[in-house]
């Protein structure tokens, strides 16, 4: 991890965008345990769960927040990886980006190892490939916390760099094994998942898929990019499909909904959404009148997904969904299509939203505190508010409603002092 203390030259409405979208995944995961909140106990499930927030029919409230945060990552992979190419030349660049958004399904791992130590997996032989680096990772942060405060800088540098090697590591372990459950499914091995497959993996492994055509330069790169994007889109929807045209209605969309948002094979769709967000990205930077015409045009197959899943049909189909098999059916467990489409033009309408009132500047803009620093807001939540509830045990679930607003405000103020902190002394934690 490096440190930044310069806030210039910064996009408010960007910064706000992302804290929202990460305060979102917060709070959602949070209410979650307070079960007498009732509606907003739920805002954290996703569909197909009958207690899950609908917006639209299989698509939930909490569906919308994994593809708002890579929208976040798309808005800035382009500027941020273009100066460091500047300034470090593009081989280091690419280097360090590789190893970002290794560190990022890294992280995703380590959460794995430490719910399978609370479940108390040791018996588990591939739980224990998980628990023991997770371990090992524990005891050199806290080495590296106790040297800090005790300003040994040196030798806590290379503790803190240790670790983030075997985050590293851990990350590409990560991908080996999903990518080697993959195979095992398709080839009709296993219909079971091997787990161990976060939010944090696909938001990783979208940006390592999306990697090559941010490398694209010159004067037709935005239309490259585009043409990119919808191409490993189809290729996505192909395998997604299965035989088209001879076997329309024989998907693989079960096999890939195996894993969790995916797991290796949906991290293609997720990256496809990602290459799409960059070409808004650099229309929203370049002219501000095409981003709109292109999210004009783009609202087009967007609202027809939209409308026919509210469409009934004859024949006991529930939906046109239905009757034309997966390829308009909205289901994020196996990123389809026509979630993709979907979620891709609601994160940039939210996004948009957002993008209009950037004119105003605020002193007290909590939203844009959490946005400066997503990436470590998200991992104290995960030590901080995790490790509340774990020591709760029961107490939240019975919790009276009351109680449960005071135990999260105070929560969320907690957080929000750090952010604010952190704000006021122009620090930027990046990964």
């Amino acid at each position: 991890m490096t440190k930044a203390s310069s806030l210039t030259n910064r996009n408010a409405s960007i910064d706000r965008f992302r804290g929202t979208v990460i305060f979102s995944m917060i709070f959602f995961q949070f209410a979650a345990h307070f079960k007498n909140l009732g509606v907003f106990a739920d805002i954290s499930s996703h569909a197909p769960d009958e207690n899950a927030i609908y917006i639209f029919p299989n698509f939930a409230v909490a569906d919308l927040v994994a593809p708002m945060f890579i929208l976040a990552i798309g808005l800035t992979f382009l500027p941020s990886l273009y100066k460091r190419m500047e300034r470090d030349g593009v081989k280091a660049a690419v280097i360090h980006c590789v190893q970002r958004y290794m560190l990022f399904i890294g992280i995703g791992v380590f959460m794995n190892g430490v719910n399978d130590i609370l479940d108390g997996k040791f018996d588990d032989t591939l739980c224990l490939t998980f628990i023991i680096p997770t371990i090992l990772i524990l005891v050199l942060f806290i080495l590296w916390l106790v040297l800090k405060v005790a300003k040994v800088k040196k030798v806590a540098s290379v503790i803190g760099k240790a670790a983030g090697v075997l985050l590293v590591a851990f990350g590409a372990y990560g991908v080996i094994l999903a990518l080697v459950n993959a195979v095992m499914l398709v080839l009709g091995k296993t219909a079971d998942s091997y787990g161990h497959w976060l939010v944090l993996h696909h938001i990783g492994f979208a940006g390592l898929v999306a990697l090559p055509f941010v490398l694209i330069k010159g004067k037709f790169a935005s239309v490259l990019r585009l043409v990119g994007g919808l191409v490993l889109f189809g290729v996505y929807t192909l395998f997604h499909e299965g035989n088209l045209p001879n076997d329309l209605f024989n998907s693989n969309m079960e096999l890939i909904d195996a894993v969790a948002d995916g797991g290796f094979i949906g991290g293609f769709g997720w990256g496809a959404m990602l290459v799409l967000f960059m070409f808004f990205a650099d229309l929203y930077y370049k002219s501000k009148k095409n981003y709109y015409i292109a999210l004009g045009v783009f609202a087009v197959p967007a609202v027809a997904f939209i409308v026919a899943s509210f469409m009934s049909l004859p024949e006991g189909y529930t939906s046109l969904a239905g009757q034309m098999g997966s390829i308009l059916a909205i289901n994020k467990g196996s990123v389809s299509p026509g979630f993709i489409i979907i979620a891709t033009f609601m994160s940039l309408v939210a996004f948009t939203i957002f993008d209009l009132f950037n004119f105003y500047k605020l002193s007290f803009d909590p939203l844009s505190w959490w946005g400066k620093n997503p990436m470590l807001m998200y991992c104290l939540e995960f030590g901080f508010v995790g490790g509340i509830a774990a020591a709760a045990g029961d107490f939240f679930e019975t919790a009276s409603v009351p109680v449960s607003i005071i135990i999260i405000a105070v929560v969320t103020a907690i957080l929000t002092a750090i952010a604010y902190i952190l704000n006021k002394k122009n620090k930027i934690i990046k990964i």
